[in-house]
């Protein structure tokens, strides 16, 4: 996608967002919305395995596994839904290539913000479909012993995405009596959500120095952390997914579990770094409101 279609996609999405928001602020003011919609703080804890290589340094790949957390607060509805947090993930990465083994250490932090408005075009009893965008900054820190000059490496990535919900209401409505085989079974009454959700990046960038990173202040006995650093817009490519199963639970608070795949990669002829991340995550969703 060429950057004037990057820029008139992003325009296109901006001006839908706007023309939903202003329809629904006029059937429920901004300060009832805030009242009535159920807020949660989440926490979540997850676990995952992670690919990256840096061909600024090497073209071999690392694969670890991660660990990963998170705080958020949210607000949402079958009209629309906010979010804003911060994620942790921390690991180390292992590399064997001609009998020769080195770990890299690396620790990633994310602050994001989202907001999604129902699709009424598109939405049913069945479905509801949500469209919108979200802003995420990554960034990561990692630490190689074995290169020596370049032990140290460290990228921002900024990212507008556009995005896509799908959510399908599974709730059981009334218990009912089932059977499998010999064995009885109840399926009481519960309220259960299942969600996925597609985010593509927009506008993607990153904030990173050029080839190697052993700049020229090194040479001067005067090391600077940001020598030769280049911030760059319209470069690069990022993708991410993720599928969510929410229980709610008799004190209005929630269960989630979730599947996240995450992977993108920075522009550039000889120094693109590129990283995939697959995480499996159990959230805590603590309602505020009691709505």
């Amino acid at each position: 996608m060429t950057k004037k279609n990057r820029i008139t996609t992003l325009l296109l999405l901006l001006v839908s967002l706007a023309g939903t928001s202003q329809t629904e602020t006029s059937i429920l003011s901004r300060k009832e919305w805030r009242k009535n919609i159920p807020a949660y703080i989440g926490v979540s804890a997850g676990l995952g395995g992670s690919t990256f290589r840096d061909f600024a340094t090497s073209p071999l790949f690392y694969k670890g596994t991660a660990k990963y957390i998170s705080l958020s607060y949210s607000k949402s509805n079958l009209e629309r839904e906010s979010e804003i947090g911060v994620s942790y993930s921390f690991g180390e990465y292992h590399n064997n290539f001609n009998k020769h083994s080195q770990i890299s250490t690396v620790k990633s932090a994310s602050l994001f913000y989202s907001r999604l408005y129902q699709l009424k075009s598109l939405s049913s009893p069945k479905l509801n479909v949500k469209v919108g965008g979200l802003l995420n900054t990554t960034g990561n820190f990692r630490t190689n012993e074995a290169l020596l000059n370049n032990t140290l490496g460290f990228e921002l990535i900024p990212t507008l995405f556009g995005s896509v919900k799908i959510e399908k209401d599974i709730s059981t409505k009334e218990e009912k009596n089932k059977k499998f085989l010999f064995i009885k079974y109840k399926l009481k009454e519960k309220t259960r959500n299942l969600a996925f959700r597609l985010n593509v990046g927009l506008i993607n960038s990153f904030y990173r120095n050029g080839y190697v990173y052993a700049g020229q202040s090194s040479l001067l006995n005067a090391p600077v952390f940001f020598d030769d650093y280049q911030f760059k817009v319209f470069s690069g490519f990022r993708m991410n997914s993720s599928l969510d199963y929410t229980v709610s639970l008799k004190n209005k608070n929630a269960l989630r579990f979730s599947y996240a795949w995450d992977a993108y990669k920075t522009g550039g002829n000889l120094d693109k770094f590129e990283m995939a991340t697959h995480t499996f995550k159990l959230s805590l969703l603590f309602n505020t409101n009691n709505k």
